[in-house]
């Protein structure tokens, strides 16, 4: 069954309904999974942004550690420009030993608030290895600005791995796409000599 059936077949079945299923399959979701998740409730609308809160409170006001679905959920609210998150976002940094989830929750922040000084707290995790310092890159793309392309063109220079290189690269055309502006940014810094013309092939 194609990906638009699936979508449309819960829908026109379970509605609403489905939303506390829908949240109990993020727990052990892959990416696949976790983007079919998000594209039904992004079809809900309204009535699943107020569900998904009300989901967040309960189990924000349970102080869990580390409950990852908790993660999720403000993913997915911040995409909704759930502006009730905010009072709880900084609050959420008590509740997680794993350093993975703080990109997370300063991702949700940039996406509400749109406050550069997320940006800078993100750029701290850049000089970690792995899932963390993946994650602040992919972060650091949600708000397109000078400081955070700038913080993306100085880490492209350091003697890193291709696979960063093409993390970052992609995090730098997003921020392109939405802000077309910033390729001067590119085209002055001195990585732009390098990758100049590979994100005008990429943006074409």
């Amino acid at each position: 069954m194609r990906r638009e059936d699936v979508i449309q077949r819960i829908i026109e079945e379970k509605g609403v309904n489905a939303i506390p299923v829908l949240i109990d399959m993020m727990e052990n979701s892959d990416s696949e999974t976790y983007s079919l998740i998000t594209d039904i409730i992004d079809v809900l609308g309204d009535e699943a942004k107020k569900y998904l809160f009300n989901e967040f409170i309960k189990r924000f006001e349970r102080r869990n550690l580390d409950d990852v679905v908790m993660l999720y959920l403000i993913d997915v609210l911040s995409e909704m420009e759930c502006q009730e998150l905010k009072p709880y976002l900084e609050r959420m940094m008590n509740l997680y030993s794993d350093e993975r989830a703080f990109p997370i929750i300063l991702e949700a922040l940039l996406r509400i608030t749109k406050d550069e000084k997320y940006i800078d707290i993100l750029a701290t995790f850049l000089d970690d290895k792995g899932d963390i310092q993946e994650l602040a890159i992919m972060a650091l793309a949600e708000l397109p600005t000078k400081k955070s392309i700038n913080y993306l063109l100085n880490k492209y220079m350091e003697n890193i791995t291709k696979s960063e290189k093409a993390l970052i690269l992609d995090s730098i055309q997003k921020m392109i796409f939405k802000k077309r502006e910033l390729f001067n940014e590119v085209k002055i810094h001195p990585a732009g000599e390098e990758i100049s013309e590979m994100l005008e092939w990429m943006l074409k």
